[in-house]
């Protein structure tokens, strides 16, 4: 049987686009899922996405002349060209084209193409496609490794070989690594300020952000290698041609270099800019000791996610990691279902592991990040008018409550909870992480 091809929601800097990659071997498939589990979404149709890309996987032998086909692709290099209604990326295993539509108002790139079947074939699309679209949104992709630091974003620009995925390995919680090679950032007019977000594009240390999730953007500090740890603050100006080398761009047109170089010298005002001096054994404590005075006040205040979306992202990298969690819903709602003091019980689950009676807990996208809601359901009755699976994820269950230290099922009580507790916004249930 010929293999089906795949859908792909992929979220990331805050612009969503929409694959549909194959048909390929499932194996290539669930390579592909893994590598971008944590900045996928669920298919909504009447999600807001930014693009629409059919691509074709190729089978290419392995060559037979090695010269060759290093000839070959050497005389082929990746080539990016973008103007106000055509996007192309081309290189010898990859090509490559995106048209404009206008709808609701909005530009949205809609085409086709083809690759090797390859990974990083893959990537390397993914990577020029939002290399193109994200500037054009007020954000930019920079190689660089980015941590999180209590509730904020550090950037830590810089070329190959000036220790980013050193840096990102010596981070004492992994989770806490945005990226040990490509960072998004962004402005973000609700706020007046700059976010970072992880991204699914690493490098040596094999791993990114675990979720969508974005963090105040508090300093960019350019590594350099020294003998000794210290943080020198630069001027905006110098930044700005530090980021600049630093920032992925594949055009050289005139348009695109003057709307970076705009981007970017606002992003260093605005910023404050350090050259990181490091040794290679310089612990983290020590790099954010010495970075501490650069980074402005309240470092620890719980800063609150950007949208609904953002949210549920990250509720669900939590469920992932730790299987199980529990939040204590606010108000009286839910009583006398959930008494005051008791925790909501969420435990990770498939949608084949569940059965008639159980609360299911699901994602629906809506046509903007803040329209994304969870809603539960109990399964085996009807769900409400207008209400459909389709486009949703399901994320887990409610498996029961929490007082006293004690773990309590629902026997009896699962269809009413799910009746008041049906069309909750993410927000409730989020309230356990602080954010």
């Amino acid at each position: 049987m010929r293999p089906a091809p795949m859908n792909l929601v992929l979220s990331i800097g805050g612009i969503a686009g929409r694959l549909e990659l194959g048909p390929a071997p499932e194996t290539f498939l669930a390579q592909v899922r893994e590598r971008y589990a944590a900045f996928t979404m669920p298919a909504a149709p009447d999600l807001d996405a930014g693009f629409s890309l059919r691509l074709r996987f190729e089978s290419v032998p392995p060559p037979v002349d090695l010269d060759a086909h290093v000839a070959f692709a050497e005389a082929h290099p990746l080539t990016v060209k973008a103007t106000a209604k055509t996007i192309t990326i081309s290189r010898w295993d990859i090509s490559v084209r995106l048209s404009a539509k206008r709808a609701r108002g909005r530009v949205r790139w809609v085409g086709t193409g083809r690759c090797k079947m390859s990974p990083y074939a893959l990537d390397c699309v993914l990577r020029a496609l939002w290399s193109v679209l994200l500037p054009r949104e007020d954000a930019l992709l920079v190689h660089s490794c980015g941590l999180r630091h209590a509730e904020i974003g550090v950037v830590f620009p810089g070329v190959s070989g000036q220790g980013k995925t050193t840096l990102a390995r010596k981070a004492p919680d992994a989770d806490d690594v945005l990226s040990d090679e490509m960072i998004a950032i962004r402005h973000t007019p609700s706020d007046g300020g700059w976010r970072v977000y992880g991204t699914p594009f690493w490098g040596d240390f094999a791993r990114g952000g675990i979720s969508m999730r974005s963090w105040p953007l508090r300093a960019l500090a350019f590594l350099a290698q020294r003998d000794s740890v210290e943080m020198s603050p630069i001027t905006s100006s110098e930044s700005a041609l530090r980021l600049l080398e630093c920032m992925l761009c594949f055009q050289t047109d005139r348009e695109t270099v003057e709307r970076n170089l705009a981007l970017v010298t606002r992003l260093c005002a605005e910023v404050r800019s350090v050259e990181a001096q490091l040794t290679r054994t310089a612990s983290t404590a020590e790099i954010f000791g010495k970075l501490e005075p650069h980074l402005g006040v309240d470092v620890n205040r719980k800063v609150p996610t950007l949208n609904a979306r953002e949210m549920i992202s990250e509720f669900r990298s939590f469920l992932r990691k730790h299987q199980l969690y529990a939040f204590s819903p606010r108000g009286a709602g839910l009583r006398p279902w959930v008494k005051q003091g008791a925790s909501l019980l969420i435990q990770a689950a498939e949608k084949s592991a569940l059965d008639v009676g159980d609360i299911a807990l699901y994602w629906v996208p809506g046509r903007t990040p803040d329209d994304d809601v969870l809603r539960c359901h109990r399964v085996g009755s009807p769900l409400p008018k207008g209400q459909s699976w389709a486009g949703a994820e399901m994320l887990g269950r409610v498996s029961g409550l929490a007082r006293d230290g004690r773990d309590l099922p629902m026997p009896g009580r699962l269809d009413g909870l799910a009746r008041l507790f049906g069309d909750q916004v993410a927000m409730p249930i989020l309230r356990l992480a602080g954010r």
